[in-house]
């Protein structure tokens, strides 16, 4: 008789998305199994710049310093930044980023940075970290059937030492942008073709010389010999030289590493330069938005569920928010503190915003409007532009699990309004403890001086809920003005960082049990229920 081995959550897919939902899983006290069909990570640095809301992510599970020190270490020279194009890589000139250095510079207030940590060195980091926190990940196995009913999901696994069945209530699709598990469950999408088609030749090649300490994040090369992209690695001797193919009259096969080679002495303009590729691979700009993002007990997350152009750098860092969004929702379903309807905000929250990375990332199809640089002819595209920081911290979310959010996609300026991140402040700068610090895992009500009513409104609200619910009294004269509440005035905020309800907005201390329940989708019925049980 086989045995089935049961596991709350099963994730298919170890990359970046994956990894961070099993991270975030155990921030929360879930226990799940992983499983990558591959042995290790890939060597191909795919995503590169971790967005700063991403590095709050991880700062809540007590990894932002890791990180950053790991980022510290990608480049043997130089600095990330910048572009340039031109006809070789000795001939190329950079461009004027002005522009887009005063948008950057005006992003919103956080306690975490921007940094550079390739994908190829970030997904060990966080196969590692999981693994120390007890983590049961396990590379080299692959799903290969899964089937899924009104209770949970029956999957075959196999590995080097044969096939097994694991029972999970729910299963995760991290399994990247073609995933078998979307395929298998009919799932269709909005798409868009491809505007280009690439080879990533990822290489080894000093370009010391070549280069004379010029950087750069992005190189455009146009000859007429090979027409690529250039970007940087580690700044000296790892390169990813991306070459433009056209599909309808060559193949990836007509690629071998000999002709990649070639093609990339002809960019750099050094035709006797030593020249070693690492790997490769084919991609194209195409893209595609999932229709559906849960369909009963399975979720589609990161890839799976939307691709796009990397122009932004939206892809896995979009992915990242996905799981952090839905599992915090998962955990409190599965502990029974929320009802079955808290997961279909998920949807409603996250499809939005991977229609507008794919909007932003497709904007940038031209190098020059990319970097917010006008032309003859990208007023309109230039116009349509949202900076970095907008799209991926001042988001605005409107769905059951907000109380009273508005249908605007962004705002101007995060002051606590419903649906958005809540706004940082220092409370002790230092010991570098933030606004942001204090939520998580359960939801945290952020009081404007005075708060023992919501003290007594909170315990009184876990003795009839379940979820945990924190109260913190902020400086009240610092919270108001960042917030614009009066004193005594309160935010309660969800365990991802955003804002459910205000108190000049129908939360109040009377009304906060019925504001939870509310927010996290459970009906009386729910209640009774976990009342007899």
């Amino acid at each position: 008789m086989t045995t089935v081995h049961h596991v709350p959550v099963l994730i298919v897919g170890g990359g970046l998305v994956g990894l961070s939902a099993a991270l975030f899983l155990e921030y929360h006290g879930v226990p799940y199994l992983l499983v990558e069909r591959r042995e290790q990570a890939s060597v191909l640095p795919r995503s590169r710049g971790v967005h700063t809301r991403t590095v709050e992510l991880f700062r809540q599970v007590g990894l932002e310093r890791r990180v950053q020190q790991l980022a510290a270490t990608a480049l043997k020279a130089g600095a990330f930044g910048g572009a340039s194009r031109g006809a070789t890589l000795r001939t190329a000139t950079p461009l004027n980023l002005d522009g887009l250095y005063r948008a950057l510079a005006s992003a919103e207030p956080s306690p975490s940075q921007f940094c550079f940590a390739p994908q190829v060195l970030l997904e060990p980091l966080l196969a590692a970290a999981a693994r120390e926190r007890g983590g049961d990940l396990r590379f080299g196995a692959e799903l290969v059937a899964f089937r899924a009913d009104d209770e949970g999901v029956t999957a075959t696994l196999r590995d080097h030492s044969g096939e097994s069945i694991v029972r999970a209530d729910y299963l995760l699709a991290a399994d990247g942008a073609g995933s078998s598990i979307r395929r298998a469950l009919g799932i269709g999408g909005w798409d868009l073709p491809p505007t280009h088609h690439y080879i990533n030749a990822f290489v080894h090649v000093d370009l010391t010389e070549v280069l004379g300490g010029r950087t750069f994040s992005q190189c455009e090369i146009r000859n007429d010999d090979v027409r690529c992209l250039v970007l940087s690695k580690n700044n000296t001797d790892e390169w990813s030289f991306h070459l433009e193919f056209d599909p309808t009259v060559q193949t990836p096969a007509d690629y071998p590493d000999d002709r990649c080679a070639a093609l990339i002495r002809a960019a750099i303009g050094a035709p006797d330069i030593p020249v070693r590729v690492l790997a490769k691979s084919a991609w194209d700009t195409g893209v595609f938005v999932a229709d559906e993002y849960r369909r009963g007990r399975v979720f589609l997350v990161g890839d799976a569920a939307h691709r796009h152009a990397p122009w932004g750098g939206y892809g896995a860092n979009t992915g990242i928010a996905d799981v952090h969004n839905l599992v915090w929702k998962l955990a409190a379903v599965l502990s029974g503190v929320a009802g079955d309807a808290l997961l279909d905000s998920y949807r409603d929250e996250r499809r939005p915003r991977a229609l507008i990375a794919a909007e932003q990332a497709r904007l940038g199809t031209d190098f020059a409007t990319r970097y917010g640089l006008p032309t003859a002819d990208n007023a309109d595209e230039l116009a349509r532009q949202t900076d970095f920081g907008t799209v991926m911290s001042r988001f605005r979310y409107c769905s059951n699990a907000v109380l009273g959010g508005e249908s605007a996609s962004h705002v101007d300026t995060l002051t606590g309004q419903v649906g958005t991140r809540l706004p940082h402040l220092w409370i002790d700068a230092d010991v570098q403890v933030s606004t942001l610090d204090l939520a998580g895992p359960g939801f945290a009500i952020l009081v404007a001086g005075a708060a023992a009513a919501w003290h007594a409104a909170a315990a009184e609200a876990q003795r009839d809920h379940g979820f945990e619910l924190t109260v913190d009294a902020l400086p009240a004269e610092l919270w108001s003005a960042r917030t614009g509440l009066p004193e005594g005035g309160a935010l309660i905020v969800r365990p991802d960082g955003v804002v459910a309800a205000r108190s000049d907005a129908g939360l109040s201390p009377a009304s906060l049990t019925a504001v939870v329940r509310t927010l996290t989708g459970r009906t009386e019925a729910d209640v009774r229920a976990a009342t007899s049980a």
